[in-house]
């Protein structure tokens, strides 16, 4: 029989150091929002003279949904890399903010998508809807929305 008593209590939680690469990374990240907002400021711009030259306002809001989308997923990023996202509450926080304006964004694609569709068949072009879907320069920006969602997901569920 064994002396003594044996614990049956988990070992205490060892809290880790920040990783070398996870800071790089995260900082990588937050220095890719200024110049991504500058990029952002520099559409959102042409967008707004294109108002005179028959572009609606929706062109200037669907503009800064997707540059949002953008920066937000960077900061969300980098902030969750360097360890400033932490508690429960805000990955849920980070995350569904993030899967919320990838919704969004979707939601206006679509609306763009149509409105290029509808444009394209003036101009006489009949493919298809799937036809259209295959083109890179579509299918790669709904690939885009749907990489900010799982990333929302990711740090919500991590």
């Amino acid at each position: 029989m064994l002396e003594g008593s044996v614990s049956t209590s988990p070992p205490p939680k060892t809290e880790r150091g920040p990783n070398p690469f996870e800071i790089v990374l995260g900082a990588f990240f937050l220095i890719l929002v200024l110049p991504t907002i500058s990029i952002a400021v520099g559409e959102l711009s042409q967008v707004a003279d294109s108002l005179e030259y028959g572009g609606s306002a929706v062109d200037i809001r669907n503009s800064l949904i997707y540059s949002l989308t953008s920066i937000m997923t960077l900061l969300v990023l980098g902030l969750y890399y360097l360890g400033a996202i932490k508690t429960k509450i805000r990955k849920q926080a980070a995350g569904g903010t993030l899967v919320a304006l990838a919704l969004l964004n979707f939601l206006c694609r679509l609306g763009d998508f149509q409105r290029e569709l509808q444009q394209n068949r003036e101009w006489g072009w009949d493919g298809s809807i799937l036809e259209y879907l295959s083109w890179s320069s579509t299918h790669e920006r709904i690939e885009l929305v749907l990489i900010g969602a799982i990333i929302g997901l990711l740090v919500m569920k991590k």
